[in-house]
Formats: structure tokens, sequence, C-alpha cells
């Protein structure tokens, strides 16, 4: 069962239920009508985009991303946004060892099912980028473009490590400006020139308000996951589900001080895959925020020409 719910001036929230039984959500952008312009009948509009967030992420990470291709002048489009199960404002699961990308990957097909997207393109960023990697596996046939925000088949062991420390070691501010404080605490070497908006705008993917209070806006648990990952030794790498997306157009994006995607991997993808093309985020690391205007139009330009 689906429904619409609670829309706002930039999106609708969604809501399905998971083949588990959980209660997850999402969002809905709407592409804008063109305006002065008469569309051909027999033109196909663009296909919506699917945006898959970080492992600690949620939807609202691709905001300014999705405000900006909606309301794109020559090739607007549709975008939808999926919190993971745990994340943003989906149910917890009742079983933490379910936090992983294969489980997600069943809550991504029945967000597609429900909402009947057949046809459309991907974005995942970090956790994502694995997530659409896997998607690519099981729905070729559905899916067209790809693009992977500052993720590869090789993940970088100290970018790992770091992402795991946050993951045990997150406190729980008493106010935004604290929460601005401890985002900025953790992230201030990967985005050296971000703004106060702009770190205002980052703590808020990490929390929320309810019932007057800050909360994280992901289930704690989620890093009860990682303790299986021995650090010590090579990472498996994902080459083999790499292979999956060489019959899909793919734009690799790498934040310019990333520590999860080098560049010698970069290198490596676009040497394997004959349909790829790299980009570099200057001044940021893992992963890319998405919301610098070069980026932007970037993304919008990559999923036109691949239409």
């Amino acid at each position: 069962m689906t429904n619409a719910q609670q829309s706002t001036r930039e999106w609708s929230d969604l809501s399905f239920t998971s083949h588990d039984g959980l209660r997850l959500v999402g969002r809905h952008y709407k592409a804008a009508p063109l305006k002065g312009t008469h569309q051909h009948l027999d033109k196909k509009p663009p296909a919506p985009l699917l945006c898959l967030p970080t492992l600690t992420g949620n939807g609202r990470e691709f905001h300014t991303l999705a405000c900006f291709l909606t309301t794109h002048s020559e090739h607007p489009r549709d975008v939808y946004c999926l919190d993971y199960r745990g994340r943003g404002s989906s149910q917890n699961d009742y079983t933490s060892a379910h936090y992983n990308s294969h489980v997600e990957l069943r809550d991504i097909q029945d967000f597609l099912i429900a909402f009947d997207l057949t046809h459309f393109d991907v974005i995942g960023s970090s956790r994502g980028g694995i997530n659409a990697m896997l998607l690519a596996g099981v729905r070729p046939s559905g899916l067209g473009s790809i693009i992977l925000n500052d993720l590869g088949p090789v993940l970088e062991p100290g970018g790992v490590a770091r992402i795991l420390g946050y993951l045990a070691n997150m406190p729980q501010p008493a106010n935004w400006p604290d929460a601005i404080e401890v985002v900025r605490s953790m992230y201030d070497k990967s985005f050296p020139a971000l703004d106060d908006d702009g770190w205002r705008a980052f703590a808020e993917r990490y929390y929320m308000e309810r019932e007057g209070r800050l909360v994280a806006c992901y289930d704690k648990r989620l890093g009860l996951t990682s303790r299986h990952l021995n650090l010590q030794k090579k990472l498996p790498d994902m080459w083999g589900q790499f292979l999956a997306l060489f019959n899909h157009p793919l734009l690799i994006i790498r934040g310019q001080y990333s520590d999860m995607l080098s560049r010698k991997t970069v290198e490596q993808m676009r040497t394997l895959h004959w349909r790829s093309r790299a980009v570099t985020v200057p001044g940021q690391g893992h992963a890319p925020l998405l919301r610098d205007r070069p980026s932007l139009q970037t993304i919008s330009a990559f999923l036109a020409e691949h239409d």
C-alpha cells in the first residue's frame, strides 16, 4: 500500500511498506512544466532520477540537487529520494543486522514497485553508490544513467575507519549551534571552504527536531553492523559488482580531498568502463555535497545527454 502525504512547495512526502512490514518514506520532487515552449507530443519526458543517500544520510541531502533538476529551464525531470530503514523519517528496524546493503536493495526495489518507477536514472552517494551497483545487477532493463558520488569498487581503509569512528562517537548536541559545531569538528578538513549556511545544512543531515529536542537522523544501532570489519586486513573489493554498470552511461564524481575514493581507483574505473567520465569537485572531501553550481550543472548535463 502506498500514499502521498503532506505536500510542501518543493516536494511531496511518500510512504510505503517494505517487504518485511516497516514503514519507509521518501520524497517526490515533481518536474516543473516548461515555460514559453511547446513540447512535441512524441518526445518522451526525461527519465526521473532516483537518489540513494549516504550511510547515515537521508533524502534531504539531495534537496539542492532535486530543486535544481526539477526547475531546469530545458530539461526539468522528476526526482525521487529514499530514506533507508532506520534513517530520516523511516521506521527503525527491530533487528540491527538488517542494516546492510542487501536488505536496503530489497527496500529500494519495494520503493520502485510502490511508485511505479520502471525506467529511471540513479545517483548514489557513498553507501548509495554501493546500492546503485547492486541495483544495476538486478534491474538492468529499467536503469538508465548512473552517477557514483565518491564511491568506487575499492574503499580506502582510512575513509572507512573515519566514518566508523563517527558512528561510534557521535555526540548528542543540546541545540543547533552545538550540532553545527559537532559536524564542523568532524568535517572541517574535508570541507574547508564551507560557509555558515553550508554547515547548518550539513548538520541537518545528521540531526532533526523531534518533540522539542534534537535527535540523530539515524538509528544509533547502525554502528553495530560494522563490528565484524577488520580494517587491518584488505577490504573486499567490488569489481564484480562494478561489471553490472558496463551497459549504462556512468558519471564518477570524486571530491578533491576524498579519503574514500582514490585517484588510482577512478583511473581504473575509467579504463574499464567505456561509457564513463569522471569529474573532481575542488575543495571538497567525502562525499561531495552536490550543492555547488558546477556540480549541479555537470549532473544535469550528463543526465540530459543520455535521456
